[in-house]
């Protein structure tokens, strides 16, 4: 792709505005990749569909962006919990295990 630059096994890279941004490839299996639950919630005016994310430490879950309200079901900021403000606590959700999640997370809800 023009204006991107690939090096197998790490980090791709593409000019925007000016500056270089970086994209790290997520570490699950195919069958993860295929099972994982996606965002339902709205990202400029459309379905975001990234992978959803639990945190470990308060069991908030949603979707990482790379900037704060991006998308309206967004839980994590550059692997930073919105919740609890814990950093790499993060772990995908399955789609047979996202209703069970959604209803602990509301049940703790004050």
């Amino acid at each position: 792709m023009e204006g991107q630059r690939v090096v197998p096994n790490q980090n791709i890279y593409w000019a925007r505005g000016g500056y270089l941004n970086q994209k790290r490839p997520i570490q699950m299996s195919e069958e993860e990749k295929y099972n994982v639950a996606r965002c339902s919630g709205e990202k400029s005016e459309h379905l975001c569909k990234n992978p959803i994310f639990k945190c470990k430490e308060c069991a908030n879950y949603g979707c990482a962006q790379e900037v704060s309200n991006k998308c309206t079901a967004q839980g994590f900021k550059n692997n930073i919990c919105l919740n609890c403000g814990v950093a790499g606590s993060r772990i995908p959700v399955m789609k047979k295990e996202l209703a069970k999640f959604i209803a602990e997370w509301e049940k703790n809800d004050l």
